[in-house]
């Protein structure tokens, strides 16, 4: 059973669940693990259909879980637990998507950081794959005028902040993976877009926004994440899509090439007003002409193999 602190924890953590209940499983798991036992966990099934809702409960009773529809989507799901966090007295909300799996003293170390930053910082840990060990958050920005809403560039400097095991700035925060945020930010930048960006793209938005505020956003070096990566957007460019599939992922709320939300989030932060539409074609134009170059590379290596 999981330890507790006192019931009025400042700290809550928001975990949005549509299925995939042997992810979740194992990210609750990890969150019992912990060596920092002071803070209170929401679930919020939104729509799931597999042992998520037979089994979550009976399993983690110390979680308290939220009931919502598919309608929902990613956005609209970490609000509902967002808002009903900050109505039980939140001080501090932690994003965590059910794919990823906290190291034991990662919450400690990223409370104490942003305990330390005070409610104009927003502190995430260092993401690494499950299966490579590849660090996956570190050195990302946008070049939104070129149509990159994320671009990764040479993490120049950070490695003497990791051997430092101290905080080191971001350009962007990238996703729900264990990110602690003070809610006087939500109170001063709203909550994620779940009306223009239900799915992808809502934490891009909500990290530039905060930006925009001046709020600072910080990697703790030294507290890390272990992300699955065998369920994400169906957008990732493998080698073997097929056409049908490639045409999916441009109106399928589930891939963050859709064209729907890239108009949306384009129209909100293209730095040139009335011209995002070009944001977004560049953005289009690059995904399309891999694609292609993909393909084509496929097809030569089966007919050099017949």
């Amino acid at each position: 059973m999981l330890k507790r602190g006192a019931s009025s924890a400042e700290l809550f953590i928001v975990i949005p669940v549509y299925n995939g209940w042997a992810q979740t499983r194992q990210c609750l798991y990890a969150l019992r693990e912990s060596t920092y036992q002071d803070f209170r966990i929401i679930v919020v099934a939104h729509g799931s259909t597999d042992e998520s809702k037979s089994t979550l409960l009976m399993e983690f009773p110390e979680v308290e879980c939220l009931l919502g529809d598919t309608s929902l989507w990613w956005t609209g799901a970490t609000n509902l637990g967002i808002e009903h966090a900050m109505a039980k007295g939140a001080s501090y909300v932690m994003l965590l998507n059910n794919d990823c799996y906290m190291t034991p003293d990662a919450i400690g170390k990223l409370r104490a950081y942003s305990e330390r930053c005070g409610d104009n910082c927003i502190v995430a840990p260092v993401t690494k794959d499950m299966l490579t060990d590849k660090v996956l958050n570190l050195g990302f920005t946008t070049c939104i005028l070129l149509g990159f809403p994320s671009i990764r560039l040479p993490s120049i400097g950070l490695h003497k902040h990791q051997q430092m095991n101290e905080l080191a700035p971001a350009r962007l925060i990238m996703g729900g993976r264990g990110v602690i945020i003070p809610t006087p930010i939500f109170q001063r930048v709203g909550l994620l877009d779940e009306i223009n960006l239900p799915h992808y793209l809502s934490d891009h938005d909500f990290y530039l926004r905060c930006k925009k505020a001046g709020i600072q956003l910080m990697h703790a070096m030294d507290a890390q994440l272990v992300v699955d990566n065998t369920r994400t957007t169906i957008a990732t460019l493998h080698a073997n899509m097929a056409f049908s599939t490639f045409r999916e992922t441009l109106s399928n709320k589930r891939s963050h090439r859709n064209l729907k939300d890239l108009k949306a989030f384009f129209k909100k932060h293209y730095p040139i007003p009335g011209l995002y539409r070009l944001g977004v074609c560049m953005n289009l134009t690059r995904y399309i002409l891999l694609y292609v170059w993909v393909t084509i590379l496929r097809k030569c290596c089966i007919f050099s193999h017949k």
